[in-house]
């Protein structure tokens, strides 16, 4: 079994190195990584995605913040290998209080004068100014202001209910008890589509990946295991001496 994570807005995969260092051994990670200067959106990067998944036997997929409808996207291709899917602090559909009229105004200047510094701090909380700052700081400016607005145009015109209420395999929420930016009512639309769907809240602000990535890793390693494996499967997900017999 793997996880592959699908990056928030900046695209990079980087900031999910803290995560990746806190997965256990049995639970690899493969990262995805959007091209940091072709404006993409969601249909556009959704190729990306499926190659990535096309390589592997078994996994979960996890897609943060941006990248929520991206995984739920690819869950309605089927891929052989998919046995369950998480969104990380994300939504199906555009998550901000904001008219409609005004949704598709973004434009690559907003992000050229952008204060990476504020963006920092609502996304990390008080570790905007620390480590994580930089390593957020030092992502976002490496992709382009026209990925950026394009990924934005995304995210105000996306609504992926229909593939949330068809995804073939179980779903996990992970809420950020401090986010900023998500509201709990991204978490109530995908409960009402989804009844089957689980909750884990965990402490930390919008990037609670990075931020508590000791909390993330546990509860990801809990979903795993407990997944229903196809019946050719002989071996357990993880070593037989944490299996509990």
């Amino acid at each position: 079994m793997r996880i592959l994570l699908l990056p928030g807005m900046d695209g990079t995969g980087r900031l999910f190195a803290p995560l990746q260092a806190a997965l256990p051994p049995w639970l690899p990670a493969v990262t995805v990584s959007y091209p940091p200067d072709q404006p993409l959106g969601y249909d556009g990067l959704l190729p990306l995605v499926e190659a990535a998944a096309a390589g592997l036997d078994e996994f979960v997929v996890v897609g943060e913040s941006f990248s929520g409808p991206l995984a739920l996207m690819l869950a309605t291709q089927r891929p052989p290998g998919l046995r369950g899917l998480v969104l990380c602090a994300s939504f199906v559909r555009f998550p901000l209080p904001m008219p409609q009229q005004w949704r598709g105004l973004v434009r690559p200047w907003m992000f050229r004068l952008q204060p990476t510094w504020l963006v920092a701090l609502v996304l990390l909380g008080r570790r905007g100014w620390g480590p994580l700052g930089r390593l957020l700081r030092g992502a976002v400016r490496s992709v382009s202001p026209a990925a950026l607005a394009a990924r934005a145009r995304a995210v105000a015109g996306v609504d992926v209910t229909a593939e949330l209420q068809t995804c073939p395999v179980p779903v996990l929420y992970l809420r950020a008890a401090g986010d900023l930016v998500i509201r709990p009512g991204c978490w109530e639309l995908v409960r009402s589509v989804r009844p089957d769907a689980e909750i884990v809240v965990l402490p930390g602000p919008h990037l609670v990946l990075q931020v508590s990535p000791a909390e993330a890793a546990a509860a990801l390693a809990e979903f795993c295991d407990r997944l229903p494996r196809p019946n050719h499967a002989q071996q357990p997900t993880r070593p037989q001496s944490r299996a509990g017999g």
